[in-house]
């Protein structure tokens, strides 16, 4: 019996250990969501209930009268009463919900411990079937992978990692605009009715608010803005890709002068035009590279090379930072950008390899055919 043989059943254990361990996450994640919608809705019914009771006792005060006993009985009174008994209704739910998030915050932490120490007996198990490296060539002659024989990748797997990172980009999307864009207009929404009566009776604080107003308008457009281009890039297909990935680096300089970005591009045919799909993915996986590098690295020189081929573009990416782990990919949470790389070369057939080390930074090589 050989060696792949005898670690068959443990591969196929430990996997299905993953799933399960993979499906507990979703789940919590799931359950986390929908805690954080429900607080988000109490949050702004209490808003509101505050801001009718401060409007209640505004009019209160406004009615009291040294010559005049206050009615103990009146119907404002009553009024302010019961939105005082909501308002100690939904605190006591929004505790009781805010210990369920940190409930499942904890479970959600917990599982990605299980997984990550799942993948890294994942990843150790396949060095013992099979030993893939890569061979460096000299920068003047490029670079290339050298492949050897490896195991079949899980297929269902994969897959099932692939909707899962759709699904937690669609979450991550959902919370951002649900807190930076929806909880903000709510919110002035919910405001204009005390602004309406602070016109007349206080135009300064009215002023106040105005300003306020402003601020988080800009703010709403800003993370509006930054998402919207990370979804759509807007660039002409048909245009050769060496001109894509030249204004690409140049956008780069533009934004972050404070970076060395040392640039190479070589290709054998400077109108070399490549699928769309394959353009875009590119683009977005240098956009994932170097979002990392801004990050995490602390690095403040940063070299790519691309070499474009008749039927590859190979990317070399280098920097000065602090590095990476030799198994980042294992250790890294399921759901991060790194992962979602790996996943997009694997569905259009890419290869990727990351290296790193305090004294080298980290050096990133990735091969996508067209």
């Amino acid at each position: 019996m050989d060696k792949k043989e005898v670690l068959s059943p443990i591969i196929k254990a430990n996997n299905e250990m993953l799933k399960h361990f993979n499906r507990v996450h979703a789940d919590a994640m799931a359950r986390l969501q929908d805690v954080k919608t429900e607080l988000f809705e109490l949050n702004i019914r209490l808003d509101e209930q505050n801001r009718t009771k401060n409007l209640y006792a505004m009019n209160a005060n406004h009615r009291k009268n040294v010559f005049r006993p206050i009615q103990a009985d009146s119907a404002a009174t009553q009024k302010e009463n019961e939105v005082e008994e909501t308002i100690r209704n939904l605190t006591e739910r929004k505790q009781l919900l805010e210990t369920r998030q940190s409930e499942e915050q904890e479970r959600i932490r917990e599982t990605e411990d299980q997984i990550r120490l799942l993948r890294a007996a994942h990843h150790s198990v396949l060095r013992l079937v099979r030993d893939i490296t890569f061979e460096e060539e000299d920068d003047s002659d490029g670079f290339e992978f050298v492949e050897e024989e490896e195991a079949a990748p899980d297929i269902r797997e994969q897959g099932e990692q692939i909707l899962l990172l759709d699904a937690f980009e669609k979450a991550y999307l959902a919370t951002i605009l649900d807190r930076k864009v929806r909880t903000p207009l709510s919110s002035q929404t919910h405001r204009l009715s005390t602004l309406r009566h602070l016109i007349s009776t206080d135009p300064q604080q009215a002023r106040l608010i105005l300003d306020e107003f402003e601020s988080q308008n800009n703010g709403i457009e800003t993370t509006l803005q930054a998402h919207l281009e990370r979804l759509h890039h807007t660039f002409d297909e048909k245009r050769p890709i060496g001109t894509i990935l030249d204004e690409w680096i140049m956008n780069f300089r533009d934004k972050h002068p404070e970076y060395v970005l040392d640039s190479s591009i070589q290709q054998k045919d400077e109108t070399q035009v490549i699928p769309y799909i394959r353009s875009l993915t590119l683009i977005r996986l240098l956009d994932i590279f170097f979002d990392n590098i801004i990050r995490h690295s602390g690095a403040n020189q940063i070299r790519i090379r691309i070499q474009i081929s008749g039927a590859d573009v190979d990317v070399h990416l280098s920097d000065n930072g602090i590095g990476i782990h030799e198994n980042v990919l294992s250790e890294s949470p399921w759901y991060s950008s790194l992962h979602k790389a790996d996943k997009m070369l694997f569905l259009l057939d890419g290869r990727l390899q990351m290296t790193g080390s305090a004294d080298h930074g980290t050096t990133i090589r990735f091969s996508l055919p067209y």
